[in-house]
Order: structure tokens, then sequence, then C-alpha cells
């Protein structure tokens, strides 16, 4: 990614440890000023822009293209930006310049076309709601006419659209806004945009895929990616759009340099910023091209970075004052009881909070923890990560020298956040919940939730807290070869507010594009089991945010059976972290601490499948948790976000009181709706299978959460080794879980590979799978080139069904059954647990399941017939 050194995220964290840290241990570049408008045109064939007016049009792909108002420095923008990292990437198409009509001037490729109409062309009887007013007209104004008002619009650069009422005759008539929420008919109102354009496909004027008259949605800044096949087109501003220095907010390298005037902004430069710089995604008519404009995205705005493994392990923090002896009890009770766990965190007890002293970083809480560094190597000789809870309070409102992008502020944060990852922290969790908070970039304020045209203080903190995670990373442990903390990582807010509530419009939380390059991600305090499913589901859908979730557990300690829904949705999640009220599971009856047991072993036994979605997340942009429109869009109840599809081939519905619980047969057991998408899905439970898409009831106790395999063609990795650490987690034997279908199929899967390599580091080291099922009783799969391992294959067959031979790179097993065995279905279904792995039974009204175990080694093809009762 060539574009990517701008801000240092574009590339994955391990791949760019060694240019960062040469760049902040060494002279750093001098930050450049914007192009001249006649300047080179960066990432752009020399045909692939024109220029009309004061509007620059780019052509970056045949899906993608740019509209772009000239700056308020006279230039157009060719520099990265926080929104937009690697427009390089593009190399741009050819455009013409056709000749200008009354309508406007048509601009022409092979893919689109573009009608750019005149400067303040009018959208009639129209008006805003909700609207926030430009920067430099906050009032509104008096104009003469129209174009008066326009003007007054295009002289503000935050300024995106105006409203002009002719009928108020000597009295303001015209109002100046940077953001509205949608458009309303009004008859005495008249609507103008800074910039205004229609986009056309092949069939021109009939075949319109975008037009910035009809996009009602006046926050177009904030990432909200349309469902598959509900739009042709979806329009994203860079607003506010600012330069960010390669070493970001952090301390300047020695020897770097900028100009006088970016001295007290560290190099942050928002003096070309301007309201309606529009990138403009074609999604296409069907999955494929809406997939591909997803990835698009993913190489512009940059990928949601790869986590270090261990995220994917079991996380634990308590609202809770403790103290040293009883945290140390605590873990080692975690290894006592076999307890998969790998993060340990402190909330806010782990330094003074009396008079303010929260407010800096140097009054650690001594009395509960005398000595903070020799806890940190406890918590490294038990293999585990940590870290602790931020509430940041800015410099500036206590009367220092200095916003947010100022040396001061930037030098105090980042002396506080790094002298505490030298004592062993792992990492940080940016808090941004409480009524103060560090505020957005230009701002003087402490108050939570501060706002710079929808550049919010969450967006802002989780740049600094990942950006400083990223910085100790590179310059401190790499250089060590310290692998133990694996790759970047901190923990911040999805959204301001205090938490999420059932029922939330996905677009009331959309943030800035930059976020999601800053994971993981957690929903707030006070969120229902419903509220942590709907956010997790549709924020990896709209905002690219696979990594959504909410304290497991909640923040009340409720009864049994409701510890046991938010753990068994967890364990089945983007994110598995405890916090709240007192959810250690040994504070809970035997049966229930053996259940939450069994689900965290089944979390774990799902590792390498859930580290390889992950590095799909970030090349693709596709969620680990899936809403059904991602894969049937065409579906009617596809886009339910209250159930979802994880790792691609499980039906997940979890249980939780919907408004009106439906009635159940069984005494203790709770019910719902559950659609169920199109093929043939085995209940994990009791292995019946349903024929989708239908709509059925699920009724099962609390402890069991509402799960099926897909049986067209399920590829399902699991761990072999049962470990209580994602780290010791031996992959020198996998399982690989089947699910033949009856026709013909393939699915193609792959291992994430582990290990000291640089290719391993970045997540380029992978071994590929591929199952395939011929519909005639063959089914094949193949093992790409890896490490040697052995491998376990685990055929879930139907009832009746029986594997009759087996081969190996050609050649025949023989004897069958020194190869494979026949495991038949379990009697008592109420012992059952799913997905344990080798060895294990199926469910009750399942078929058997024909297990081929394959000895050590690399590159092979397995082949097994299988044969129906009577044949």
């Amino acid at each position: 990614h060539r574009g990517s050194l701008g801000t240092g995220e574009g590339r994955s964290a391990a791949a760019a440890a060694p240019a960062l840290a040469s760049a902040w241990e060494s002279a750093g570049p001098a930050v450049a000023a914007p192009e001249a408008p006649s300047g080179g045109r960066l990432g752009a064939a020399d045909d692939a822009e024109a220029v009309v007016g004061d509007v620059r049009i780019r052509a970056l792909s045949p899906t993608l293209l740019r509209v772009e108002p000239r700056g308020p420095t006279g230039a157009f923008e060719n520099r990265t930006t926080f929104d937009v990292v690697d427009r390089d990437a593009f190399p741009g198409i050819p455009i013409r310049t056709g000749p200008s009509t009354p309508d406007g001037t048509l601009l022409s490729t092979d893919y689109y076309s573009v009608l750019l109409r005149p400067a303040c062309s009018p959208l009639l009887a129209t008006d805003a709601v909700g609207p926030a007013h430009a920067q430099r007209y906050p009032e509104p104004q008096q104009a003469e006419d129209r174009a008066a008002c326009c003007e007054l619009c295009t002289g503000d650069p935050t300024c995106i659209a105006w409203i002009f009422a002719a009928e108020f005759v000597g009295i303001p008539n015209c109002w100046l806004l940077a953001s509205f929420e949608t458009t309303r008919f009004a008859p005495d109102r008249d609507m103008g945009f800074r910039v205004s354009f229609r986009v056309l496909g092949p069939g021109g004027e009939s075949e319109v895929l975008y037009d910035s008259h009809e996009d009602t949605n006046g926050r177009l800044n904030k990432l909200h990616w349309p469902a598959p096949l509900a739009a042709p087109a979806y329009a994203l501003t860079d607003f506010p759009r600012f330069f960010v220095p390669p070493w970001g907010p952090l301390p300047r390298p020695m020897g770097a340099s900028v100009p006088p005037e970016l001295e007290a902004s560290s190099g942050y430069d928002f003096g070309n910023s301007v309201n309606g710089d529009t990138y403009v995604f074609l999604l296409g008519s069907g999955l494929d091209g809406w997939s591909s404009s997803r990835a698009d995205f993913v190489q512009l705005s940059g990928p949601c970075p790869l986590l270090p493994d261990f995220a994917y392990g079991t996380w634990f923090t308590y609202w809770h004052d403790y103290t040293e002896a009883e945290a140390k009890d605590d873990i080692q009770q975690w290894e006592r009881l076999d307890l998969p766990l790998d993060l340990w965190g402190l909330d806010m007890n782990w330094r003074r909070t009396e008079n303010n002293l929260d407010h800096f970083y140097d009054y650690p809480n001594t009395t509960a923890f005398p000595d903070f560094r020799e806890f940190f190597a406890f918590l490294r000789s038990h293999n585990l990560r940590t870290f602790f809870n931020d509430h940041p309070f800015p410099i500036a409102n206590r009367g220092e020298n200095g916003l947010q992008m100022s040396p001061d502020e930037i030098r105090f944060r980042w002396e506080g956040l790094r002298h505490w990852m030298e004592q062993g922290l792992t990492f940080w969790w940016f808090d941004a919940n409480w009524g103060f908070s560090i505020p957005p970039p230009l701002l003087n304020t402490s108050e939570t939730g501060a706002s710079l045209n929808g550049f919010d203080n969450v967006v802002w903190g989780s740049h600094v807290y990942y950006s400083a995670v990223r910085r100790f990373d590179a310059t401190h442990r790499a250089p060590r070869n310290d692998l133990f903390y694996g790759r970047p990582l901190s923990l911040s807010k999805f959204a301001p507010g205090l938490g999420a509530d059932p029922g939330m419009d996905p677009a009331s939380y959309a943030e800035l594009p930059a976020h999601h390059r800053y994971p993981v991600w957690w929903t707030g305090d006070q969120v229902s089991l419903q509220a942590s499913v709907e956010t997790m589901v549709d924020s990896g859908l709209h905002g690219f945010k696979p990594f959504v979730h909410s304290d497991c557990g909640g923040d009340w300690k409720g009864s049994e059976g409701s510890l046991l829904r938010w753990t068994a949705h967890c364990a089945f999640g983007s994110i598995l972290r405890f916090h709240g009220a007192d959810h250690r599971p040994w504070k809970y009856s035997g049966p229930t601490l053996d259940r939450i047991r069994a689900y965290l072993k089944v979390r774990y036994r799902l590792l390498p499948s859930l580290i390889a979605a992950g590095r799909k997340a970030t090349e693709t942009g596709r969620p680990l948790v899936a809403r059904g429109d991602l894969f049937w869009p065409d579906e009617r109840g596809s886009s339910i976000n209250t159930q979802y599809i994880f790792l691609e081939d499980l039906l997940v519905a979890p249980m939780f009181h919907l408004t009106a619980p439906l009635e159940t047969t069984i005494p203790g057991e709770i019910a719902r709706d559950v659609w169920v998408p199109p093929g043939d899905w085995e209940d994990a439970w009791d292995g019946s299978i349903v024929r989708g898409p239908t709509t059925i009831v699920s009724q099962q106790p609390s402890e069991r959460i509402p799960l099926w395999y897909r049986r067209d063609g399920a590829f399902i990795v699991l761990a072999f080794d049962d470990a209580t650490r994602v780290d010791d987690q031996d992959w020198s034997t996998l399982t690989l879980e089947v699910f033949p279908s009856a026709a013909a199929s393939e699915t193609r899967r792959f291992v994430a590979e582990r290990g000291p390599s640089a290719e391993a580091a970045a997540g380029e080291a992978r071994t590929e799978l591929v199952l395939r099922s011929d519909g005639q009783g063959s089914v094949a799969v193949d093992i790409g080139n890896g490490p040697p391992r052995a491998w376990i294959i685990r055929l879930h067959l139907l009832p009746g069904q029986r594997a009759a031979g087996a081969s190996l790179d050609g050649a025949v097993l023989e004897p069958l059954e020194s190869w494979l065995r026949h495991l038949e279905p379990v009697a008592d279904t109420d012992t059952y647990f799913p997905l344990l792995g080798a060895g294990t039974a199926p469910a009750p009204q399942a078929g058997p399941v024909a297990e081929l175990r394959l000895p050590t080694g690399g590159r092979r093809s397995a082949v097994v017939t299988l044969t129906s009762a009577g044949r």
C-alpha cells in the first residue's frame, strides 16, 4: 500500500512495524503542503481526472469515483487523509469531458458517466431535518436570492448545503448547513448543495446509479454501508478532511520538521478541509459486486487490523476494588477449575481517584497493588495479557497549554501511556463513558460526546490509544523480539453515549470511516443481551467493525440462566469479554459452572476458524458475525439482526426475552422465532434437520443456545488440543468438521498459520483447504501446502449413510477400519454438547460421524465414498 505511510495504518501492524520504528527512531520526513491545483495527480492516470470550475472528478476505477470541491487553500487534495489512506492503490480509468449544457457538464468513462450540475442548482420545495449549522455561519443570514445564499455556502469550507426561503423579505432567509439528518417537502423552501451531481450507468438517464439531490442522508461523512441489494451505489464524504503526519498523535521524532503554521498541531493539517469531498462506490446488481465494493472501501480507507491471536480467547474484568492478593487468587482459581482465560484486566481501581488524581498517570493504587511491575510479571508467568481502563482528561481543560494536537497534550498522553506499558501493561482500554474525556481536535472541552462536525471524541480517542500501543510495540517490543504482546490492540467505545438499546437504528451509531481501523470496540454500560446481539450483527455490516461486543453477563448479576445465555452468545460471537457485575463462574452453582466451562472450551476449539475469519475480515471487510442478507439478500427475513451466521457455517439465534415472549411447552425453557436460511440445517443439539427458507419456533432451556450447522457443505476447522491459553494450543493436529452436501458443491477455508515467521506475523502464512462434494456420494478434502501436521476429518453423515471407502493422494486406504471409524449418535440429549471435536459422538437424531485420521504430512488429498443404507 504505497499511500499508507501517511498514517501508518494502511498495512497490517506487524508488516509496518520496521518502517514505523525507523521513522520514529530517526529524523522524520517533513510534512508536505497540498499540491497546487496544477500539480501531479497522485494515484490516478493522467487522463483519469477532469476539472470543471472548482470541482475535480477522478475516475478511480470502474466502480469507484471521487467528486471533490476545491479546498480553501485553492488546491485539490492529493495527500492521504485521516479517512482515506490508500487512494494510490486505484490506478484510474480514462474520463472524457463533454460539452456543457443548461443541465450541467457530462463526463464519461467506459463504465459510467457523471453529470455535474451547475453551481447553485436548487432542489425546489425542500427543507432539511435535523440540521447542524456551518461553522462560519451558525446563525441564519440574509441573502438577496438563491445565488447569494449559495455563495455564502461556497465561502464556508464546512458548509455542504444551504436552505433559502424567498418569502422571507428583510429578515434572515438563508441557512448554511454542515450536515442534516434527512430532507422533507417544504413548499416555501429551496435547498442546494456545494456540489451536485448524478452518476449514470451505461443506460444513460434510464440508469441512474446515484443522484446527490435524491440522497436524503445528510450525514454522508458517517460510515453506514448499505445492506446488499439495498442501493445501486453508496456515497461517503471525507470530512472533516485532514492530513495525519507519519507519527500520528504521538511525539514527533527528532529531526522531523513541519511548516511553522503546523507547529502547534504537531503536523496535523486541517487547512485544506472542505465539506463535500465525495467517494461514490458503485455496488453492482448482485452480491459479488456489493462484496467487491466493500473490498474497495477496505483498500481506500485501510483495513481493520489483524488482532493478536490471544484476543480471540476469554477476557475478564470486574467492576470491583481488587487487591493484588485477591486478583492472584482469582487467576489461580480460573486455572484450578480448568477455565480458559487469556486476558485479565483492571477497571478503574488501578489508580487513585480522589481529588481528581485520575486526571494523571502517576498516582497508582499502591494500597491495593504495592508493586505493579511484580504483578505484571506474575500475569506474564501465567501467560496472561492485561489492560487498564483510562478515562482521560485533557490538559487544556485544567489550565495547561495546548489542545489535542498540541505538543504538550501529545507529550503528556504518550508519557503516561508509555510508562505503564514499560512496566508490563499489554494495551489500554480507552473509556469514554463518563462525564469527561479528551475532545476531538480544535475543541477545548472535557465533555464526553464533544463533536467537531461529526468527528467525536470516541473516534479521536480510539486513534490516540491504538496509535500509542502500535508505536510502543514497534519501538520497544519489536526491537527486543518480544513476541509475547502480539499485534497492537486497544479497547474503546463503538459510539458516543452510555450504551446501546434494543431496536436502535444502526445509522444512529455510525462513525467516521477511520474508526474501523482501531479495534476492538465495546458498546458501553447497561446493555441488554438483545442490544448486544443487534449491535454486533449490524456493526459488522454497516460499520466494517467486526469486533463490536458488549459486557458479557451485563452490568448486573442476573439469574444463572441469564449468565448462561450471555456466555453462549459471547462464545459464539466476536469477542468474549466478561465485565460488569460479578460473573466469576465459580460464584454460580456447579452445573452452571460446568456449562460455562463447556462454552469456553468450544470457543477455544474454534480458535483456528476464529483466527482465519479475523484475517478474512481484515482482507475483505467480511465480518465473523454476519447478518443473513450477506449470504441470501433476496430472501425475505434474511436481514433480521437478532440472529446471525457465525464463521460462515453456523446459524446462531441467542435467547433473550423479547417484548412478547413466545409460549413454551416445557417448563424452564424459553422460545423464539428463528428464520432458517435456504438449504438444510442440522440442529447442533439434537441432530434434527430443517429445510429453509422458513421460520420456526426454537425452544431451548437456558443452557442451550439455538444453533444449527449448514448441511450444504459446512467446513469447520477445530483445534484438537484442549488448551486454556491461546498461545499454548497445539496445532500439530487439527480437526475438520465436514457436512457433505447432497448436491455438487465446493467450500473453501484456510488455516491462518501462527508462529514467529514474518509471514505468520503479517497474516500471510496460511494453509488452504477445499471441500468438494460431487453429489454422487464422493467427498474430497484437499489440504494445501503448510506446516506438517496430522488431520482428523470428521464427516457428518445423514441417517442411514456410511463411509464405504477412502483414499489418500490416490492410494486406497485398506483395511478401511484401520483408518476410519463410525461414531454412532448418543442416546442422551441432556448431556450432549456440540463441537467438542475428535472422538465425540453426534447428536441423538443425527447420522453417524465417519472419522478419518490422517498421519502427519504436508499437502494431501483425501477422498471418502459414501453409501446410503441398502446400497
